[in-house]
């Protein structure tokens, strides 16, 4: 199996991030059938401690931030997330390097005959054992695991890690989670482990009532962020910023730190990464200041408020809720205040689109309306309609080239485009600028697309 027809095959299996589930239930997310699988093949996952991560906003940056700090310690590091901006390898990354085209099919060539075995497995879920199976391989020293959707029934929470991590929670995925931020927030807690460390970022009253009633119950020691640490944003430019940080009650010790990601959401994401660091290094982790300053500041994490100096500048940004698109605002609010906006959006039909614009549409002179291309994406027309209550000029692109080509035009040399509503537009329009606007990136990726 080369890796062209490794691909092939992996897409015959049922995808619910192209073709959603009618419901978040045992029928359709077996943990059972991945922990039999992964019992099958020796239990990899076993092999290696690992760093557990869920939440609505902002868990992939955690998740980036942790793997590259404990990579400055020196530590092999295993790290998967989801889903992948420009290719599927970016899901399974060993020490900052996405998995090898050659890797990847001789993975899937070996565990072909246990997944065939396995009835109803998913895409996810084979992603999920690739990953495990890969870092036992290659003989990590941790892996750090985002949780691809909910928690509970998560083909990741198949393990017991050193450290659980729930970021912000907010609406997203009501259809299969929930209807109220409660209700989401007791899918998510589905990940805290009897024991185990649970650190939780920011949240509303409501999630945090039930992830705290739920660690209680499992004798699970609680983290909250907002108990441990305060910070101060110092500067901010269009490459990164810069913050301190301290504990409460100890201002007079602050840590300077600098981040190649935009917003002051990130620099609440920190205080759950410091949290993790913390909560590791107390169960025998060496990872000094030194490794913790260098991972952030290193930090790989692109098409996040991710700008490129082109002319118009343009901000590409995967947000596809409302509550991310208001942190979005915001960044846009401190770096560019004067400048004219050109949106351009595309979505999925199942996400709050009505609240999305209500972020945005309001601030922008002109919305150009795309299709991500996929099964679930909203057709532009349909996005023209729900726009249709804002005084915002809207153009209709068949496609994210023509798309891009109609914002540059409409922004001019005064303006500026702007680029979110889901990560499928946010990949399709980045990869157009980095071909037409090759050295345009304020920060450069250290992946290999070819190997």
């Amino acid at each position: 199996m080369n890796y062209h027809s490794a691909i092939n095959y992996l897409n015959k299996f049922i995808n619910y991030e192209i073709k959603p589930s009618t419901a978040y239930a045992p029928e359709k997310f077996d943990l059972n059938r991945v922990r039999n699988l992964l019992k099958t093949i020796g239990s990899p996952h076993l092999k290696y401690p690992s760093v557990h991560i869920a939440g609505t906003k902002g868990k992939g940056s955690v998740a980036a931030m942790t793997e590259s700090v404990i990579r400055s310690t020196g530590h092999v590091t295993g790290l998967f997330t989801s889903p992948h901006l420009h290719d599927l390898r970016e899901r399974i990354q060993v020490n900052g390097e996405m998995i090898s085209k050659k890797s990847f099919a001789k993975l899937l060539d070996d565990l072909q005959l246990e997944i065939e075995s396995t009835a109803n497995i998913t895409y996810y879920e084979i992603m999920t054992i690739l990953a495990m199976e890969y870092f036992a391989r290659q003989n990590v020293d941790i892996a750090i695991l985002e949780v691809g959707l909910g928690g509970r029934l998560d083909a990741t929470n198949v393990v017991t890690p050193k450290v659980c991590a729930i970021t912000t929670i907010s609406y997203d995925h009501m259809d299969l989670l929930g209807n109220t931020i409660a209700e989401i927030a007791t899918e998510k807690a589905g990940i805290i482990k009897p024991n185990v460390p649970i650190v939780s970022g920011p949240q509303l009253d409501s999630a945090l009532t039930v992830l705290s009633q739920y660690a209680s119950a499992l004798n699970a020691p609680f983290i909250e962020t907002t108990k441990e640490w305060r910070w101060e944003q110092i500067a901010s430019d269009l490459s990164g910023q810069t913050f301190s940080i301290w504990r409460i009650g100890q201002k007079q010790i602050k840590v300077r730190h600098r981040i190649p990601l935009l917003g002051k959401h990130q620099i609440e994401n920190v205080t759950v990464v410091m949290s993790i660091i913390e909560q590791l290094c107390q169960q025998g982790w060496n990872i000094p200041q030194s490794a913790i300053s260098q991972g952030l500041k290193q930090v790989n994490w692109p098409a996040r408020c991710e700008i490129f100096q082109t002319k118009p500048p343009i901000l590409v940004d995967s947000s596809h809720n409302r509550a991310s698109v208001l942190q979005l605002t915001k960044v846009l609010d401190d770096l560019f205040p004067q400048q004219k906006r050109v949106l351009v959006f595309g979505a999925m039909s199942d996400k709050d689109i009505t609240g999305m614009f209500a972020e945005l549409l309001p601030y922008c002179s002109h919305t150009v309306l795309s299709s991500t291309g996929m099964p679930r994406s909203m057709k532009p027309d349909e996005l023209e309609t729900i726009s249709a209550d804002y005084n915002c000029y809207t153009t209709l692109a068949s496609n994210t080239e023509s798309a891009l080509d109609a914002a540059e035009k409409l922004a001019g040399n005064e303006g500026m485009i702007v680029v979110t509503g889901s990560i499928t537009i946010a990949a399709s329009i980045r990869l157009l600028i980095t071909r037409k606007h090759p050295y345009s990136t304020l920060h450069s990726s250290k992946q290999s697309y070819e190997k």
